[in-house]
C-alpha cells in the first residue's frame, strides 16, 4: 500500500490528537489550550502558526480525525489507532474539541490556512 504524504501526516498526528483528548477528559488538562501551548512549546515539533494540535484538529474536524482513526484501527490493529471515548463523542455530535467563539475560530481557522 502506497501513503501519501497527507496520510504519513495523518497516521502520526491522528493518534497524538485522541491521546490529547483522552488527557482532556480525565481533566489532567483543564482546557484544550493547555494542550496547544504544550504541543507548540513543551513538544517542540508541532509548528506554531497552526495554533497547536488541537486547534489544527478542530480545522480538520473531529468527525474527519474519528473516521480515520476507526479505519485505521480496524485495519492495522485494534488498539494504537482506536480514537477515544471523548474523541468519539465529540464526533457523534460534530462538536468542536476546543470551546472558543466562533468568531475568533474562523479568524484563526483562515490566518493557519493562508500560512499554508
Amino acid at each position: 500500500m502506497k501513503l501519501s504524504d497527507k496520510d504519513i501526516v495523518e497516521m502520526v498526528f491522528f493518534p497524538v490528537v485522541s491521546k490529547a483528548c483522552r488527557v482532556l477528559a480525565e481533566g489532567i488538562a483543564v482546557k484544550a489550550s493547555d494542550l496547544d501551548i504544550a504541543a507548540v512549546m513543551g513538544m517542540g515539533f508541532f509548528p506554531p502558526y497552526r495554533g497547536g494540535i488541537m486547534l489544527w484538529a478542530d480545522s480538520l474536524g473531529s468527525k474527519y480525525i474519528c473516521s480515520k482513526l476507526e479505519e485505521w484501527s480496524n485495519v492495522y490493529d485494534g488498539g494504537f489507532f482506536k480514537p477515544c471515548a471523548y474523541l468519539a463523542e465529540r464526533a457523534t455530535k460534530g462538536a468542536l474539541l476546543v470551546r472558543i467563539l466562533k468568531r475568533i475560530w474562523s479568524t484563526l481557522v483562515e490566518r493557519a490556512k493562508s500560512q499554508l
